[in-house]
């Protein structure tokens, strides 16, 4: 029957599996964020109505705020990660460095996230720490800095060991020589990722002055960097 390959389509099941994992769900909801910020920003610009600008801005309210309670224990996740990389001591002192930065800072940008989600549950007073959001957007530049480091590291570690294996060309040596390289791939792509949001970071922190329709932009296109790596590390 038709409706039978349609719902055991393989696409289908992996998309159904896909979200109902957490994780997938907050990248999702992310995704839809900045789209509604990048929206807002071009009806604005176009001159439509403010019915649906308003329309736009608000439903990037709520989809932000719906991530804030996906992740509100997300937190000890980057304290683990942190651990680990404090316990390797077989890892390389700079790549150590960095991780461990980077997951601290991400668990404080997390923490703060979480007062944030507090307050606008009425958990937590509204006083408390009113600076909260500026102090999670510094700790998530702090960490994307840290994460920038470790990708350059990563690099030229990659890049000098390419280099003088391109000399020997046995079937052994180019496997190597092709798993370096896609590995080179994967930390110039996270490069590239984690200047974005440090884009978006510094736009939040007034360091630079882009538009609403520039950091949406810049939102949605790691959004679905992320949603494309949660994507292929999906099993059907």
């Amino acid at each position: 029957m038709v409706a039978d390959s349609i719902t055991y389509h393989p696409t289908l099941t992996k998309l159904v599996k896909f979200w109902d994992s957490t994780p997938q769900r907050e990248k999702s909801f992310r995704l839809l964020a900045y789209l509604s910020r990048f929206l807002s920003y071009y009806c604005y610009r176009k001159g439509y109505s403010k019915e649906l600008i308003d329309m736009f801005a608000n439903l990037k309210n709520q989809f932000s705020f719906i991530r804030k309670g996906m992740r509100f224990f997300k937190p000890v996740t980057h304290l683990q990660a942190a651990s680990r990389a404090y316990d390797n001591k077989l890892l390389d002192p700079v790549l150590q460095f960095t991780t461990i930065v980077r997951n601290l800072s991400y668990a404080a940008y997390l923490g703060f996230d979480g007062l944030i989600f507090g307050k606008m549950l009425g958990l937590v007073n509204k006083s408390r720490v009113p600076d909260a959001a500026t102090w999670a957007s510094r700790f998530w530049l702090l960490g994307l800095a840290a994460g920038i480091i470790n990708s350059l590291r990563i690099i030229y570690s990659l890049s000098s060991y390419e280099r003088s294996s391109t000399s020997s060309a046995d079937e052994k040596n180019q496997a190597d020589i092709n798993d370096v390289n896609n590995k080179l791939y994967i930390a110039k792509r996270k490069l590239v990722w984690d200047l974005l949001d440090s884009f978006i970071a510094l736009n939040t922190l007034n360091f630079l002055h882009f538009t609403e329709g520039d950091i949406g932009l810049a939102g949605v296109l790691t959004s679905l960097m992320g949603l494309e790596d949660q994507w292929k590390a999906q099993s059907i």
